[in-house]
């Protein structure tokens, strides 16, 4: 299936064999004396030796189409992606009464180097202020509390998801190892966001005595998050009688869920009351709360200045930095402009004028004289015009005068690529002193590395690119750019403003033919675009979410390539639950000898058969293949059933069904109604798959 599109021909297919057969078909019309044709004789061994020659020079020859079209897409200007950098979270520690450190961009901590692995260096992309105390604990507390430090505030980050029911309170106890009067930047990254005017946030402290269900309010709080609906920092100034508290002294009015959360130790908390105002539950999903923390990437500034080389006063110079690719910065709307190119002209007795910087063009150079270079962040290449004022009066973009010296005062390349995606507490030696500073650590893992595109990815890639020239007009068009945007897209699908239709009718009554659609909250008239990605997520999390920062690069980076008639809208997916009624028999024989335990007294079997279903229905690595469902694409039992199947010696199913549950999305009518268990479920255009929070799975001997 070519689907229309031009193939590069086969110019030969024979094999080593058919080479050789041929050979020894001709044998009699040219030496009928040579009747022996077994592999024993040395004639058909010098056939064989000629036919594996030949062979190679066939693949070599069938080369030749390939290697014009590479060539092709580098007349066109389409290059390989460079490696991206990984990215991570650092959280530093601090000395004890150390005063307040301003930690400048650029401060650099490393994994261990050792004897097989080199370091992988990362920089802190931001400015961060640091203070000499330490988030140590973390609690979620209704009528207990449950140390869930490990989940959000320490390695590994595995997340929590804090369901609030209806017109209810959940708090968060946050605990540090000192006490201060400066202001706390406490870091909230949501998977799941609230929605708008859903939830309240009151931030409380401890003091001398008072129990938790009683402690005042913080008045000076500067919530970033605007009530968990994105992720930001939240700044809390706590009043000068802050007072530490030792959680076992809370007694009955909150106890440990168990023995194993028990926090003994005497801390200094701020709460996080969250209240949801609504006559409904509501549930978000926290990443991590982090403290003393700041964002870092697998990329390196050069800070001195390199020289590039002199000009020679011809047009159409390219001078190539020492270190590429670039750094692509995702959240600044030039994302380049970390590199600074200055050339410095010369001057009468040999001496020079001062730097000047040139500004970089992303397109054509504009005709004329003008001080602009272009840029190659794949190869680190930066080329200059062509314009002089007698030789080429039409050019475009000066050319540095003869003798011009030419310097990249600083720029950040990428050091890391797939490597850089390391585990929680490895990025751990900090490379560049600072005053105060004890130590840092990832408390999750680094993401979103990859090495450079592969040869094959960017044949594949040429022609969508060449085809759209990177303006969205098609719906083809905006999918295609929206993974461009960033690695971190898995999944998207760009909705066309449509219509119902009769056939829309047949699985909801309700369905008048002609009106515009409106379910899942999207308005589909004519005009609207709407481009729905998914972000990856762990299996611990059903229905991962895009960041705030994802939707915002990904919503930038195609208002600057959409039609100026389009309105854009960049959402998360609207998950439908899929929920599974499954019936498995097992032999009695498989338990008599041990295969599988009896499901009369265990659930080992039930538990294994539910885990593969919640793989199996993960919108980002569930399917057969581990690459996760496409958003609109409906469910049927026939994969499903191959997917949990137990082995043929253990049992089999006898009874499979699958449901729509409630859907994860507001308002939640769906337009191809029904919750009817049976064997295929219908979804919208707009849906897309996720593992319901609970499944039906009975399991009995036979």
């Amino acid at each position: 299936m070519t689907n229309g599109r031009l193939e590069p021909p086969n110019l030969d297919d024979r094999q080593w064999q058919q080479i050789v057969d041929e050979a020894v078909r001709l044998i009699p019309y040219y030496n009928r004396e040579w009747t022996d044709h077994n592999r024993t004789d040395l004639g058909i061994t010098l056939i064989e030796l000629f036919a594996w020659l030949v062979e190679g020079m066939i693949y070599r020859l069938n080369k030749t189409p390939d290697r014009n079209f590479i060539e092709f897409l580098n007349l066109i200007g389409i290059t390989r992606d460079p490696q991206t950098p990984a990215t991570a979270m650092l959280t530093y520690q601090m000395a004890p009464n150390a005063p307040p450190l301003l930690l400048p961009k650029g401060h650099q901590v490393a994994t261990p180097q050792t004897e097989t692995d080199a370091a992988v260096v990362f920089e802190t992309d931001n400015d961060a202020t640091l203070l000499p105390l330490n988030l140590t604990t973390a609690l979620s507390a209704q009528v207990k509390y449950k140390n869930v430090t490990g989940a959000v505030a320490a390695a590994p980050l595995s997340g929590m998801q804090v369901d609030v029911a209806a017109n209810q309170s959940f708090m968060l106890l946050l605990g540090f190892d000192q006490a201060s009067a400066q202001p706390l930047a406490i870091r909230f990254a949501l998977n799941k966001v609230a929605a708008t005017d859903s939830l309240q946030l009151k931030f409380v402290y401890s003091q001398a005595a008072q129990p938790p269900s009683a402690w005042p309010a913080v008045s000076s709080v500067l919530d970033g998050t605007v009530n968990f609906t994105q992720n930001n920092v939240v700044t809390v100034t706590v009043p000068a009688d802050w007072a530490p508290q030792n959680p076992s002294a809370w007694g009955a009015q909150l106890p440990p869920e168990n023995v194993a959360d028990t926090v003994n130790r005497q801390l200094y908390w701020i709460g996080v009351r969250i209240t949801n105002a609504l006559a409904a539950p509501t549930t978000v999903r926290l990443d991590s709360l982090l403290f003393n923390s700041v964002h870092v990437s697998s990329a390196i500034t050069v800070r001195l200045p390199e020289a590039l080389g002199t000009s020679d006063g011809s047009p159409f110079q390219v001078f190539t930095l020492q270190n590429a690719p670039l750094y692509k910065d995702p959240r600044l709307p030039d994302r380049f402009n970390h590199l600074v190119v200055q050339v410095r002209k010369p001057l009468v007795g040999g001496k020079f004028d001062q730097w000047a910087t040139w500004s970089r063009v992303d397109g054509d150079f504009p005709q004329g004289a003008g001080e602009f270079y272009r840029l190659n962040p794949v190869t680190g290449d930066i080329s200059f015009g062509n314009f002089d004022p007698v030789v080429t009066p039409k050019g475009h973009g000066s050319i540095p005068p003869a003798e011009s010296e030419i310097q990249a005062l600083t720029y950040r390349y990428v050091a890391g690529g797939s490597k850089a995606n390391v585990p929680p507490s490895t990025i751990t030696v900090v490379r560049t002193s600072a005053a105060g500073v004890i130590s840092a650590t990832n408390p999750g893992p680094s993401a979103n590395g990859a090495d450079e595109e592969s040869i094959e990815d960017a044949k594949r890639r040429g022609p969508e690119a060449l085809r759209n020239r990177f303006r969205a007009v098609t719906a083809a068009d905006y999918e295609y750019l929206a993974q461009e945007a960033s690695t971190e897209v898995r999944k998207v699908r760009c909705l066309q403003p449509r219509q119902f239709t009769i056939y829309d009718r047949a699985f909801n009554a309700n369905v008048v033919p002609g009106d515009p659609w409106t379910y899942g909250g999207l308005n589909r008239d004519t005009g609207n675009v709407h481009v729905i990605i998914a972000q990856g997520g762990p299996l611990s999390d059903p229905s991962p979410q895009p960041t705030g920062e994802l939707l915002q690069e990904v919503t930038d980076y195609l208002e600057a390539r959409r039609s100026v008639t389009a309105a854009l809208n960049v959402t998360g997916p609207r998950y439908l639950p899929i929920k599974v009624t499954a019936d498995i028999k097992v032999w009695a024989k498989a338990v008599k000898t041990g295969l599988v335990p009896d499901p009369v007294s265990s659930f080992a079997v039930r538990d294994a058969i539910i885990a593969k279903i919640t793989r199996f229905l993960h919108p980002i690595l569930g399917n057969t293949d581990g690459n996760g469902w496409e958003v609109g694409e409906d469910q049927t039992i026939a994969p499903l059933f191959e997917f949990i199947k137990p082995d043929s010696e253990v049992g089999f199913i006898s009874g499979l069904q699958i449901q729509a549950d409630t859907p994860l999305y507001s308002p939640p009518a769906r337009l191809y109604g029904g919750t009817t268990p049976g064997v295929w479920v219908k979804f919208a255009d707009y849906e897309l798959v996720c593992s319901a929070a609970a499944h039906v799975v009975t399991v009995s001997k036979i």
